[in-house]
């Protein structure tokens, strides 16, 4: 929760940021987009060796080193500070990603993942809900810089307390060769054949597709919402939280059916949920309440992530579970930098900072949406090929 929320409270600053940092409101998307390059990049190059350690020391140092971080980006005087510190705490965000899905992986069944993943996944709602409101209530009575040391100094807590509690894990580590047969395979060998894999590629270009159209869209809101359609800047706090609680329980839903079987039935209907309600509330611009609007996108993207990411936590062999997180990370924060980058360099604003151009991209985003259960249906036929295989072997 605090390293998405350390990602997400840049998002709704931005107004903020534009104010006292004399920053464009286009150009909000950079920061964000810089953090998620930098996290893919860095996140890219440690997927090999992630599996090798100690999961806990792993955590805590990644976690410890990104707090420190994110305190000096408090220390910022100018938009290139902000973006240059912010951009290098990104680094150490995908592999604290990658290392904490695959601890849950490790210690949860096939048939209660469902429900784990969505519960850990629960942390981007938990964001919304404690993170985003409270960041922005210290930036309106104090400064947008006070957020930073706040959350920093958590994160180093955190940092110290795991060290005393979280447990060690090791089991992965006796697995990192795979014996086939009387001959063994070196564990690169079966890394090269997981990247090179139908079932690796299906999954990674479903968490691609779903994370570019839901960024196209996400680092812009806040500053849509107050310049386009004129919304309090001291109700942004409430829109969030209401949007995080909504995004908790259609999660804590989804990873329910989940676990009964019903795979391709709850993305198809969170997908079709993300669809209609991006196309009412930057499309058509009814008369429906903001409140209403924002929490169903919430809700419904939460949903969808939750369960894409239950889906692809089938694909990877134990002893390659952080890795393949570490990789799905990576392309998860290409594909949120990217669309990041592309909102930035597209989006125009007027004098007034209106944003021009937001619905072309509302259109892509819909696209996006669309697409997953087609490329969903594909892996999971790809999946029970494979498991057959293995039958047989």
């Amino acid at each position: 929760m605090l390293s998405i929320g350390t990602l997400m409270m840049v998002m709704p600053l931005g107004a903020d940021f534009v104010q006292y940092l004399n920053m464009k409101p286009e150009h909000i998307g950079y920061i964000s987009g810089g953090a998620t390059f930098a996290s893919a990049l860095i996140g890219f190059f440690l997927a090999p060796y992630l599996d090798r350690y100690d999961r806990k020391s792993a955590l805590i140092l990644f976690l410890l080193i990104r707090s420190v971080v994110i305190i000096i980006c408090g220390f910022s005087t100018t938009q290139n500070e902000l973006l240059f510190w912010f951009v290098l705490a990104g680094c150490f965000a995908g592999p604290i990603s990658g290392l904490t899905m695959a601890s849950v992986i490790d210690i949860t069944e096939v048939k209660e993942r469902g429900k784990a993943i969505a519960f850990v996944a629960s942390g981007f709602s938990l964001a919304a809900i404690i993170i985003v409101p409270v960041s922005l209530e210290l930036s309106a009575h104090f400064s947008w810089q006070v957020t930073f040391f706040l959350f920093g100094s958590i994160g180093v807590g955190f940092s110290l307390l795991s060290y005393f509690y979280f447990p060690s894990m090791v089991g992965h580590k006796v697995m990192g060769d795979k014996v086939v047969g009387d001959k063994q395979q070196p564990s690169s060998v079966g890394m090269t054949a997981m990247i090179t894999s139908p079932v690796f590629i299906s999954a990674l270009s479903i968490v691609g597709i779903s994370m570019f159209g839901h960024f196209l869209l996400v680092p812009n809101l806040s500053t849509f919402f107050q310049f386009n359609l004129h919304f309090p800047r001291e109700q942004i706090s409430v829109l969030y939280l209401l949007g995080g609680v909504a995004s908790i329980l259609s999660m804590r839903l989804c990873g329910q059916m989940l676990d009964k079987g019903w795979i391709t039935q709850t993305v198809l209907v969170t997908s079709i949920l993300v669809a209609v309600v991006t196309f009412i509330g930057f499309l058509w611009q009814g008369n429906w309440p903001l409140y209403v609007v924002f929490t169903l996108f919430m809700a419904s993207s939460s949903a969808r992530s939750a369960s894409v990411s239950a889906i692809t936590s089938r694909v990877p062999l134990p002893h390659q579970r952080a890795a393949f997180m570490s990789y799905q990370g990576t392309l998860s924060n290409v594909a949120a930098g990217l669309a990041s980058a592309v909102s930035s360099l597209y989006l125009l604003s007027d004098p007034a900072g209106r944003l021009i151009g937001i619905e072309t991209l509302a259109m892509v985003t819909i696209g996006c949406a669309l697409i997953v259960p087609f490329m969903v249906n594909i892996l999971m036929n790809l999946l029970a090929r494979r498991q057959q295989t293995a039958l047989q072997l």
